[in-house]
């Protein structure tokens, strides 16, 4: 447990700077520390080379830092640094100590919803690009939480949202992360070709299954030789969980398929 430790407590202390901008402490709003605020700028920039409402250069450029680390790393950024990831993996560790177990939907339906995220992108982009403001801030978890439901929330409907999410998360592992995130789908496309990932030995491997069920996103690591898939952390559950020394390893396998 030693990887998830040094992980939560680097997840633990940038929630907690991110609680401090949303504060008042720093020279910056929090919202200027989103990448996907990079994505929602897109639009603006190239039309009439301005940044829209509250956003400016740092959420590009971290936008653009998070997807060169994820072509290092995979999805790195969401399994070591996103202050919603931390806590829908709490609250999935939650849901699963209280209620005894959680859901996991079979493989064909869990691939059919996790391509929710891709119509919820292109969705409040569009209206993002449209109407000129941050329209996804009245539904955006992110926003929600360290805004304390501020100025761009929908009223009732975000805490409708915002408690369908939190019960998503105690009932299904990663709920968010998994089925909506739209910066997911950014990244997506670069996970696939991310340089660093889980291999596992297949010689030694015993098939056991056990680094799936300790995988937050439900990944079947023991079927494959390398975990090219798109939703891969590198959290390094599945490696801790491996009750075999040396079967899962991280290592540099090229943006290839291996």
């Amino acid at each position: 447990m030693v990887v998830r430790y040094v992980r939560y407590s680097l997840l633990f202390i940038l929630t907690v700077l991110v609680v401090s901008l949303a504060l008042g402490y720093g020279s910056r709003s929090f919202e200027a520390y989103c990448p996907f605020g990079g994505a929602e700028s897109l639009w603006g920039l190239y039309t009439v080379g301005e940044f829209s409402c509250a956003l400016g250069p740092l959420n590009l450029s971290l936008l653009v830092a998070v997807v060169g680390l994820t072509l290092v790393s995979k999805k790195s950024f969401c399994g070591w640094a996103c202050p919603i990831g931390f806590a829908s993996e709490l609250l999935g560790r939650l849901g699963g100590r209280v209620l005894g177990t959680q859901w996991r939907p079979g493989p064909r339906l869990d691939q059919v919803l996790r391509l929710i995220r891709y119509p919820v992108l292109v969705a409040f982009l569009y209206l993002t690009y449209k109407s000129g403001e941050l329209i996804l801030r009245g539904y955006d978890p992110f926003y929600l939480i360290f805004s304390g439901f501020g100025h761009g929330s929908a009223g009732a409907v975000s805490y409708y949202v915002l408690g369908a999410l939190i019960m998503g998360a105690l009932l299904i592992p990663m709920f968010f992360c998994r089925y909506l995130c739209p910066l997911g789908a950014v990244l997506d496309p670069f996970s696939r070709l991310g340089w660093i990932k889980v291999a596992r030995n297949a010689t030694t491997c015993t098939d056991c299954g056990i680094c799936q069920t300790a995988c937050p996103h439900d990944i079947p690591v023991q079927r494959v030789d390398y975990v090219r898939s798109r939703d891969c952390t590198n959290c390094a559950e599945c490696i801790e969980a491996c009750p075999e020394e040396g079967v899962l390893t991280l290592r540099a396998a090229g943006w290839r398929k291996p």
